[in-house]
């Protein structure tokens, strides 16, 4: 496999580094690797609008001058959205990493400074959940289509109200801002290990989990379904935000979205509509 990547990064010492980096052994597991580099964002979205733009890996900076590396990597999604997409970083703060989860969907958060076995480990890594991605589509491909077939659900929480609070919010019949809401199969568990044998059964399209929970955690048992059934929807949820728990989000559970507790019915329904939507993508 030949690996495509671009670098953006305002500093030309760190462009540098990073190119030198990984043009040198070890290699990332691929059989060749060409790595493209720009200080200027506005002309790396140029160079990723042309006809031959489309790159496996963009290694973007968060701080930058024009526009940061979010906004970046949220525009890179609607143009390319199975690039992977990592974001590098000094320093970031609360609302940045919600950002990145929820509008930039970034693959992998890294600190700078790096070190260069992490950064190429990261990228082996995604390239090797995006191969079991393009696997399990065309596994899924190959089936007869079943175009009645509900959207099977699935929703964690230890707290049986909130489990079936949020089973209810999602049961409602109705149109959203973006279209009528499918129809769902949704079942409950009150702990990961429940939830994971619910899926040794089958797979689901989404499940949405509690980071706080007895046994495993949410961004743990979100890692085992990611490593298990790759297509599916990942969706953590939260009483509280915590920095490095969402850092953890990104990198190991590879989350779709993060939301805070109490959430609203409304834009619980739309963000279930468009992760579903994205999925569609994707497996297009």
């Amino acid at each position: 496999m030949y690996c495509r990547v671009i670098i953006v990064d305002d500093d030309p010492i760190v462009l540098n580094a990073l190119r030198r980096e990984l043009l040198r052994p070890p290699h990332i597991g691929v059989d060749g690797i060409e790595v493209e580099t720009y200080s200027v964002p506005n002309e790396a979205l140029d160079r990723l609008a042309q006809r031959d733009g489309n790159f496996d890996v963009a290694i973007v900076d968060y701080h930058m001058p024009e526009i940061d590396g979010v906004s970046f990597l949220d525009r890179l999604r609607s143009v390319h959205a199975d690039t992977l997409r990592i974001l590098l970083t000094g320093s970031i703060n609360l609302d940045g990493a919600i950002a990145a989860i929820n509008a930039a969907r970034v693959d992998y958060l890294i600190t700078k400074p790096w070190h260069e076995y992490d950064l190429k480990g990261r990228i082996a890594l995604a390239l090797h959940q995006r191969e079991l991605l393009r696997q399990r589509t065309a596994s899924l491909l190959s089936r007869p289509p079943e175009p009645n077939k509900a959207f099977r659900l699935l929703v964690v929480d230890d707290e049986v109200a909130l489990r079936n609070a949020m089973v209810r919010e999602i049961s409602m019949h109705g149109h959203l801002t973006r279209g009528p809401l499918p129809l769902f199969e949704i079942d409950t568990a009150a702990s990961a290990a429940d939830a994971l044998w619910l899926m040794d059964q089958g797979c689901f399209q989404l499940v949405i989990s509690d980071y706080l929970m007895p046994g495993l955690d949410g961004i743990e048992f979100l890692y085992q379904v990611r490593e298990r059934c790759p297509d599916t929807m990942r969706i953590l949820m939260s009483g509280r935000s915590d920095l490095e728990v969402l850092k953890q989000a990104i990198n190991v559970a590879g989350i779709y979205h993060f939301i805070g507790k109490p959430w609203e019915a409304a834009e619980l329904r739309v963000l279930i509509n468009d992760a579903l939507n994205y999925r569609r993508l994707l497996l297009r």
